[in-house]
């Protein structure tokens, strides 16, 4: 699995929450920048993990993975573990986006393996400078191993 710093992924069920994703790390990262949208954690799984179908090396490694807990199918915690099991995606960012400010959410996803966890603002506006933050601070800004794990 070869990184690709340049991909983020975004796992949220919440049509006008991906769109707000989608927007603010687009007008954020610019070119070389693209953003992959996963409706639910299952489909998140079928992208980023290896199947009997497909190999580990079908994929690249994204450069930072947004997840919402609260998804149909698998939900995101559980999509969680099983990223931090496949070692090409053990030193990927991850970070937990969710509505859900309660400290059992929050402590089980660091137990499973999060690097942040933050609470979604309510208002579309503060959505997406929360997106585009968090695009800049894990892409620009962090030192991840990532890229040179691969």
């Amino acid at each position: 699995m070869k990184p690709d710093p340049g991909t983020i992924v975004v796992v949220e069920d919440n049509e006008s929450d991906a769109d707000a994703a989608r927007r603010a790390i687009e007008q954020w990262g610019g070119p070389g920048t693209r953003v992959v949208v996963a409706e639910d954690g299952l489909r998140a799984a079928e992208l980023l993990l290896p199947s009997r179908n497909r190999s580990s090396d079908a994929t690249s490694a994204p450069g930072l993975i947004l997840i919402d807990i609260n998804l149909p199918g698998l939900d995101g915690l559980e999509l969680l573990s099983r990223i931090r099991r496949h070692p090409p995606l053990r030193h990927v960012p991850v970070v937990m986006v969710s509505s859900s400010a309660e400290e059992e959410d929050v402590l089980r996803s660091y137990e499973r393996g999060c690097n942040s966890y933050v609470t979604k603002p309510v208002d579309v506006r503060t959505l997406r400078s929360l997106y585009a933050t968090l695009a800049n601070y894990w892409i620009r800004i962090n030192a991840s191993p990532r890229a040179r794990l691969a």
